[in-house]
């Protein structure tokens, strides 16, 4: 009797291990389908409303406002970028000098964070240089 439980427990287990992260990404889609549907259907009300009483709208009444590009955000990707390349390499290097043959290929690794800190530094400062120009 115990060994069947048991068989049903794992199988039962393994049935919503295997589903759950299903039934998650399903509602958290069905969320977002319903906010954008509400928030489409506030649009329509607004607009038949205003047809009925007559009221022209503004072209622009529905338009998203731009947003604002932030130099400092992409300063702040690059600080971390760079610091995770920089420790996993050097992780990998003093693995290297305790006396782990073959970790010098695993350092490299550490450069696909590094590159993309940089690639966020320089985002910075071509930003930071937009900025300044636009300000003069």
């Amino acid at each position: 009797m115990t060994e069947i439980v048991a068989i049903i427990m794992v199988f039962g287990m393994i049935i919503v291990v295997g589903i759950a992260p299903i039934v998650g990404a399903v509602l958290v889609a069905r969320y977002f389908a319903r906010s954008i549907r509400r928030k489409n259907e506030l649009k329509a009300e607004i607009y038949s409303k205003a047809l009925e009483k007559g009221v022209e709208l503004p072209k622009d009444l529905f338009a998203s406002e731009p947003k604002v590009k932030n130099p400092l955000r992409a300063f702040t990707k690059g600080v971390i970028w760079t610091s995770a390349g920089l420790g996993f390499a050097l992780a990998v290097i003093i693995s290297c000098i305790v006396g782990q043959q073959n970790a010098y290929y695993i350092a490299a690794f550490g450069a696909f964070p590094l590159m993309i800190g940089g690639g966020y530094f320089a985002i910075y400062f071509m930003g930071k240089k937009r900025q300044d120009e636009q300000a003069q």
